[in-house]
């Protein structure tokens, strides 16, 4: 991108799509920091998994606080779990920032195969088809296929910036 722009990517998709490889390299590229909201702000998310009612949510508020505060420095590129379309919609109100979604898309048998592969660390098959079950798929969004090569996928990610900010 020829000026610099305080880009927020938000990389969504279920455990095992490959958000946090390839938000580190397009974080890298972009010159911004990359945070793993899953790994970040763990605990609140399992309080949140556990709890049902929303409006109690820990997690949310802790990644709306992220990004405002690094919009305020650089931008930066966050993956999370973020799956359902309320969610996604609450951050993007409550921040009222330009967010570029992207969705990691992939079957549950893709997904379940780099899982078998070792991609993940703390995925299991029973919570992988609980993903799949929660999974609203984002309709604004750029949507990126895992089996594309790593390096195609962020160049996508890359390109599709260049030609949204030019």
């Amino acid at each position: 991108m020829s000026r610099k722009d305080n880009f927020i990517v938000v990389l969504v998709g279920v455990c095992g799509t490959g958000k946090s490889v390839v938000g580190e390299k397009v974080a890298k590229k972009l010159d911004i920091p990359f945070f793993d909201a899953d790994a970040l702000f763990n605990e609140q998310l399992i309080a949140d998994k556990e709890n049902t009612n929303t409006e109690s949510s820990k997690w949310l508020p802790a990644i709306e606080s992220l990004i405002s505060e690094q919009f305020a420095k650089d931008g930066c590129v966050v993956s999370c779990s973020i799956l359902k379309k309320e969610q996604r919609l609450q951050l993007a109100k409550n921040l009222d920032l330009n967010i570029d979604w992207v969705f990691m898309n992939g079957t549950y048998d893709e997904v379940n195969q780099r899982l078998d592969k070792g991609h993940s660390n703390n995925q299991t098959e029973s919570s992988l088809e609980s993903d799949f079950e929660l999974l609203e798929i984002p309709k604004r969004a750029l949507t990126v296929d895992i089996t594309q090569p790593e390096q195609e996928i962020v160049d996508t990610i890359l390109k599709y910036l260049a030609r949204k900010y030019g």
